[in-house]
């Protein structure tokens, strides 16, 4: 009767270890799924993070283009703008020029 009694104890201490040293494996496990998973998610962040750098550089770089295209059509403009001034001054200008001669 003792004999039942101290086997169904160790028995059971048997299960127990059994049972703590599964439950162990299976956080082994659960832990190398983490950080597999962790690592995938960290790697498509950086990614992620890289590709919108790479955006905000081509968005800024397109705005520059363009201001400076814009700049160059207005200088253009304005040089534009000076030759006709000056060619209109240029009858007034051969004018004052033949008048001094005469004088």
């Amino acid at each position: 009767m003792a004999y039942d009694m101290i086997k169904s104890v160790l028995d059971a201490e048997n299960l127990a270890r059994q049972q703590e040293e599964a439950a162990r494996e299976q956080a082994k496990k659960m832990e190398a799924k983490a950080r597999e998973t962790a690592e995938v998610l960290y790697h498509a962040d950086v990614e992620q993070a890289q590709n919108q750098a790479k955006l905000m550089l081509s968005e800024a770089q397109q705005t520059a283009d363009g201001i400076l295209n814009q700049a160059e059509k207005l200088a253009g403009m304005r040089r534009a703008k000076v030759i006709s001034d000056t060619e209109k001054k240029y009858d007034e200008a051969i004018e004052s020029v033949l008048r001094y001669i005469s004088e």
